[in-house]
């Protein structure tokens, strides 16, 4: 029995064995990544950057349902265990729910001293904390995110990003290893903050694509495994399908 797949709008798919009208029915859904600077500056190149990640995502070639986050608007003060220990402040919880509840992040950082800034580690440590009991990392589970950054240096602040990348993979993070580095950063944004340079828009793209792919297969994977639960007759009945175009 051959199983024909129709889609509509990428938001449910039910299947049509040949000559039955029906079988069943399961949703899949546009996977959620949240985008973030590690820079609170006024015009930062690296929050142009994430605006500019955000608006690819978004766009009809992807469709990712995108978020943008300001870690500076959590309010989070310099982590102290003392304080942990009066509870958790608010601005730490917002923070961790946010991040749990995207699929994918994009995290774009300036260079500080050729390492991390400290806004970003200050915001990785609170969220690292107030998991429950042998659930350390929750915020951090099954997540995938790439790091990418811009500086006015000719390097583009690519120095930052392998211990920006450590970082997160110690915290659980599955980091992707495509990464995009702009250099001249106070000349490769428009007014409009866009990216002005196609050689960049096309290493942005290739980054934000690999994880867009990624995400999405991971946030459909239930409904994925239960279509091919379902419909293969016996274990290891593999074979081809017919795709509605």
């Amino acid at each position: 029995v051959q199983i024909i797949l129709v889609f509509n709008a990428f938001k449910n798919i039910t299947m049509f064995p040949t000559g039955v009208r029906r079988m069943s029915s399961t949703e899949l859904r546009e996977p959620v990544i949240a985008l973030f600077s590690g820079s609170a500056r006024k015009d930062s190149f690296n929050t142009k950057l994430a605006e500019s990640a955000a608006q690819l995502l978004a766009s009809s070639k992807y469709g990712a349902a995108t978020k943008l986050l300001d870690l500076s608007s959590y309010e989070l003060p310099l982590y102290d265990q003392d304080l942990e220990a009066d509870g958790m402040p608010s601005g730490v919880m917002a923070l961790k729910e946010d991040l749990s509840s995207a699929d994918g992040w994009v995290y774009c950082s300036p260079e500080y001293n050729g390492s991390m800034t400290p806004l970003f580690v200050n915001a990785m440590t609170w969220a690292s904390r107030g998991d429950p009991d042998g659930k350390m990392y929750a915020t951090f589970q099954d997540k995938f995110a790439i790091v990418l950054s811009a500086s006015p240096g000719a390097m583009g602040g690519m120095r930052s990003i392998n211990p920006n990348r450590q970082l997160l993979m110690n915290l659980g993070v599955n980091v992707l290893p495509q990464s995009v580095a702009i250099g001249g950063a106070f000349k490769a944004f428009d007014e409009s903050g866009n990216l002005k340079d196609n050689k960049h828009v096309s290493m942005l793209d290739k980054a934000c694509g690999d994880l867009f792919f990624l995400t999405r297969n991971e946030a459909n994977n239930s409904a994925a495994c239960k279509i091919i639960e379902t419909h293969l007759a016996t274990v290891g009945a593999y074979g081809a399908v017919d795709v509605a175009e």
